[in-house]
This record gives structure tokens, C-alpha cells and sequence, in this order.
């Protein structure tokens, strides 16, 4: 899958944890200690239109920034190439929704938003996969 083909915003899936990518570049842009830390291991992304792909692995490319990338505290921003572990395939809404419910039980840091019984209300009744990244982005 390569960026053409994604429909951005696109929201990222591993372990219980998600992010959402706005483009491409932020999407291939981590930290070295992200890679060691097996952020794209196993990663589900799915963007605006519900096509998605499970990531293989990363592999990084180069560092990016001043000084190679690297900060005060030798950590290392980088761009790395996507392992791919299968072809693209649709995923309906209800399963997103499910996944992105499973993260709000699983990470505690969202029940710390002053709006969060709303926000849940308001994914459960979404209708389509861009709505629910909309609504977890705000």
C-alpha cells in the first residue's frame, strides 16, 4: 500500500493504544526508541474510508532534523519504510468503533478528559470510520 492509496486522516492501532496520522509523513515519522519499543509491530492502520492494513514491522531510513535528528537526550527522530503483512481489506465501522471503545476501557488517560462520556456517546453513534477518527481527534 503505498500513500496514494491511504485516505488521510488515518487512525493506528496497537497494543490498546491509537493515534491518528493526518499525512503520510507524519505516519513513517517516529523516534528511534518508537521502533525499538515495537510501535509498528503488528500495527493495524485504517484510514478515513475503513480500507486497512496490518504493518509487518518498520525499518528505519534516516534521521530527520538538525544533527541527523538526534535531541538532547540521544534519542533520534527518524523516517522508516512500512513492512506490510497483507494486502489492504475493508473494515466495517462497527469493528473500528469496537476497537477504539476497547482502547477507552484498556487506556485510563481518556477517561481524564472532562468531555470523555460524550466522546464515547458520540463514537458509539458514529456512522462511518471518518466521523469516529474526527470525533477521537478533537
Amino acid at each position: 500500500m503505498t500513500k496514494n492509496e491511504i485516505t488521510f486522516p488515518v487512525i493506528c492501532f496497537y497494543r490498546h493504544l491509537l493515534r491518528i496520522r493526518n499525512d503520510w509523513d507524519t505516519l513513517v515519522t517516529t523516534t528511534t526508541a518508537g521502533v525499538g519499543n515495537g510501535m509498528f509491530d503488528n500495527m493495524l492502520i485504517v484510514d478515513s474510508n475503513g480500507k486497512a492494513i496490518r504493518v509487518k514491522s518498520a525499518r528505519k531510513l534516516h534521521g530527520v532534523g538538525p544533527f541527523f535528528g538526534y535531541n538532547i537526550f540521544l534519542n533520534q527522530r527518524i523516517k522508516v519504510e512500512l513492512t506490510f503483512d497483507s494486502e489492504p481489506f475493508q473494515m466495517l465501522t462497527d469493528d473500528v468503533r469496537k476497537r477504539v471503545l476497547n482502547s477507552f476501557q484498556k487506556r485510563h488517560g481518556w477517561q481524564t478528559r472532562g468531555d470523555f462520556d460524550e466522546l464515547k456517546s458520540s463514537v458509539e453513534n458514529a456512522s462511518t470510520v471518518a466521523e469516529i477518527i474526527r470525533l477521537v481527534t478533537s
